[in-house]
């Protein structure tokens, strides 16, 4: 049994603490897997038929996945997902990616031709951040990025050579991002760089929050009067959970301001099919110049970071832009999957708002998207004694006690950044609900331990 280490005392087992304690298997691997594989259903299949085609003749595969493997095999040079493809790449997948943007966004056109697939969006956002930076400038160009946020994006900014510049949410608002706050980081930001780019993430990772319409107009307004080029990274866009805070998209309310902005505002919207339909080892996705000159394309063309992305990682995005229709025989299974997982989410982030509200020392702002809750946790002064003491976080160290004496793993919330002074954890909603139940009950166990050890 692990054991909380307390300044300048002995080690007590944390069974001692709290004696109902008890050490939290891992979740089943099984549960977890049939999860995974029902995500993806039928895109690996058509990618597994694309690979080998002698499975055209399985009797395990259904008859419309065939024909829909078939049809794509026909655009692979050479019938064969080993050749580059670009032509497949920036034609037809790009041309589906078109269609599936338009009846998002409620008919709202959209151009193939500004449509870039790439393998996922971490290469992506470097080269996009690449084409503002001047290196000869007698500044660094500036990124702002949200904090708390994914760390992917200052460790872009950073490999595109410039500089990340984090701007706070507003916890206490619901993660919401406050447009003085905002002028207040660039006006700071422009004493040591030349801010050119805005990144908001939408739904929010890790804080679980959807924009709304009107937050949204407020950045689109600040972006034009402060002359910056908006990163709209939307790769969570499918994860939903509060039917009373809707996904949108920033180009739908862009082109539904009007003029001057909607042909003014510099808009590049990224999309990540591991974060929609799993996937995430074939690195698939798609960003979305808008507003920016056609020339600009070329750029990618031909450095090739986000051009020559996984073939295969391309055939399951046209599968996913273009997903069962009513009429064939995947479409009640596919629509089953796709219910059955918002479902899911919903009740996740439910349940995490109902537990983690009844627990002393623990906030948790209401999740209405994305991937992950943050609750923020109080911890007691000698525990921030005793992590200094070892060098540590206070919420690293608090997320080592919790894995050491029950097995629970959460994300330190300092690894995605948090107000300063305030402490949080990165909590998965894509948990089977059993398994949810029994981190929540832990987590709230196990924190009532510490603060009364520490107290």
């Amino acid at each position: 049994m692990a054991a909380i280490s307390t300044p300048g005392g002995t080690d007590t087992p944390l069974s001692q603490v709290n004696p109902s304690s008890q050490r939290t298997p891992p979740p089943p691997l099984q549960p977890l897997l049939e999860q995974a594989t029902a995500i993806e259903g039928e895109l690996t299949q058509v990618a597994a038929i694309c690979a080998y085609p002698a499975l055209l003749d399985a009797e395990c595969m259904p008859a419309d996945t065939k024909q829909r493997a078939r049809q794509i095999l026909q655009h692979l040079q050479g019938g064969s997902p080993g050749s580059y493809n670009l032509e497949y790449v920036t034609d037809t997948v790009a041309k589906k990616v078109a269609r599936y943007l338009e009846q998002r966004d409620n008919g709202i056109p959209s151009d193939p031709h500004c449509i870039v697939p790439c393998s996922g969006t971490a290469s992506a956002m470097v080269d996009v951040v690449s084409l503002v930076v001047d290196e000869r400038a007698a500044q660094p160009t500036g990124v702002l990025v949200p904090v708390p946020g994914p760390p992917l994006h200052a460790a872009a900014a950073g490999l595109a050579g410039a500089v990340a510049v984090p701007y706070p949410l507003a916890e206490e608002q619901g993660w919401a991002v406050a447009g003085e706050a905002l002028r207040q980081v660039l006006r700071q930001a422009r004493v040591r760089c030349h801010p050119k780019v805005l990144c908001i993430v939408n739904p929010g990772d890790p804080t679980g929050h959807v924009l709304s319409r009107q937050s949204m107009e407020d950045i689109i307004r600040l972006v034009a009067e402060e002359h910056l080029l908006l990163l709209a990274d939307e790769v969570l866009q499918d994860n939903v959970a509060s039917p009373s805070h809707p996904f949108l998209s920033f180009k739908r309310v862009l082109w539904e301001m009007g003029a001057p902005l909607a042909s003014t505002v510099q808009l590049v919207s990224f999309y990540s099919l591991s974060k929609c339909f799993g996937g995430g080892g074939f690195r698939a996705g798609f960003f979305e110049l808008v507003n920016i000159d056609p020339s600009v394309l070329k750029c990618f063309y031909t450095w090739g970071m986000s051009v020559y992305p996984s073939i295969l990682g391309q055939v399951m995005l046209e599968m996913a832009m273009e997903p069962p229709l009513p009429s064939d025989p995947s479409y009640p299974a596919f629509k089953e999957q796709r219910q059955g997982l918002r479902r899911d989410l919903a009740h996740n982030a439910r349940r995490v708002q109902e537990v983690l509200g009844r627990a002393p020392g623990i906030c948790c702002q209401p999740v209405q998207g994305g991937a992950r809750a943050f609750p923020r946790i109080q911890l007691p002064p000698r525990a921030l004694q005793q992590a200094r003491v070892l060098g540590l976080e206070p919420d690293v160290f608090f997320c080592q006690e919790l894995r050491e004496a029950t097995g629970v793993v959460l994300a330190p919330g300092s690894e995605f950044g948090q107000p300063e002074g305030t402490y949080h954890v990165g909590l998965s909603l894509l948990l089977p609900a059993e398994t949810l139940e029994r981190v929540l009950l832990t987590l709230t166990r196990f924190h009532a331990a510490f603060l009364h050890h520490f107290s």
